[in-house]
């Protein structure tokens, strides 16, 4: 948490410490940084939202996790911890205190805890094939051609996903939603029946777009179908959701769009004329601040 000038950084150990940590922030607390991947975030996000006296702070994120799609959303591509240059970014982001209310999605099952995302939600074979990619770092660049054939030759094909999307049923190789400006961006990817089919309308895209963020490997085409509301999704077929990262089984959920909902930090070219700054300016406060997070990242 960031209080005035002071910061003080909390490790987390197990699944939901983020969650009880939150329950005992300071009174004074002006803001919260997230230094890690989508799976924190989302972790975090949920926690502030889901408490009514901190639901309005404003939240930094430091991009250190396996996955850092929310940065890839706000600064550009971000692919990998050797851009040192993003996460001093990002630190620069919190230290100017450029705050923007960013659209988010709150995701609610029939049964359990809603969540609340701020990436994508994506369910289907694309996922499981991009997961495939890190397992061949040791080809260079011909490590996401190697995955897309490994995926598909290890795949009883057809394996499509059949869901109810808004009260109509379809089979789909996979569906991928994100939170924007306009409403909830949603992309449907064809049935796939055959290894060769996958290869040649699947496969071939997230091999030319290997050097892109994971939003951009998910929605192949770059074309969403509309901006939505709210999506209702009923599976029929079993499997797994992915929500920022986070592997959750697929059941039925209703998903509706929160515009302007969570206070972000985010860079000055991304704010409209009147900027909103919430930590002191002076040198000795940003030099403070600078230190506390470099710090926390051991970056000497």
């Amino acid at each position: 948490a960031v209080v005035s000038t002071q910061s003080t950084g909390v490790p987390t150990s197990y699944e939901g410490h983020v969650s009880s940590l939150l329950k005992y922030l300071p009174a004074n607390t002006e803001a919260v940084v997230v230094a890690g991947g989508d799976g924190m975030l989302q972790d975090t996000v949920t926690a502030l939202l889901r408490n009514t006296k901190h639901k309005d702070l404003p939240v930094g994120f430091i991009p250190l996790g396996t996955h850092n799609t929310f940065s890839s959303r706000i600064l550009g591509n971000v692919n990998s911890l050797t851009h040192v240059d993003t996460i001093c970014q990002s630190v620069s982001n919190i230290v100017q205190g450029n705050v923007k209310r960013v659209p988010i999605m709150e995701i609610s099952p029939a049964q359990g805890n809603t969540i609340f995302a701020t990436s994508y939600l994506t369910w289907g074979s694309v996922k499981a094939a991009i997961d495939f990619i890190p397992k061949f770092w040791w080809l260079g660049g011909l490590q996401t051609a190697a995955a897309m054939l490994r995926y598909s030759a290890s795949t009883v094909w057809p394996c499509n996903i059949t869901a109810v999307i808004n009260g109509r049923e379809e089979v789909l190789t996979n569906i991928t939603i994100i939170p924007r400006e306009e409403g909830l961006a949603l992309w449907r990817e064809p049935a796939v029946e055959q290894r060769s089919q996958f290869l040649q309308q699947i496969g071939s895209k997230i091999i030319q777009n290997r050097h892109s963020s994971l939003l951009d490997k998910l929605t192949l085409d770059q074309n969403c179908e509309g901006y939505h509301e709210e999506i209702n999704v009923v599976p029929v077929s079993a499997g797994k959701f992915f929500v920022d990262g986070e592997a959750v089984d697929s059941r039925t959920i209703k998903i509706k769009y929160l515009a302007e909902s969570l206070s972000m930090f985010v860079p000055s070219s991304t704010l409209p004329a009147q900027t909103v700054s919430i930590l002191p300016e002076t040198p000795r406060s940003v030099q403070s601040f600078m230190r506390s997070c470099y710090d926390f990242l051991g970056i000497s």
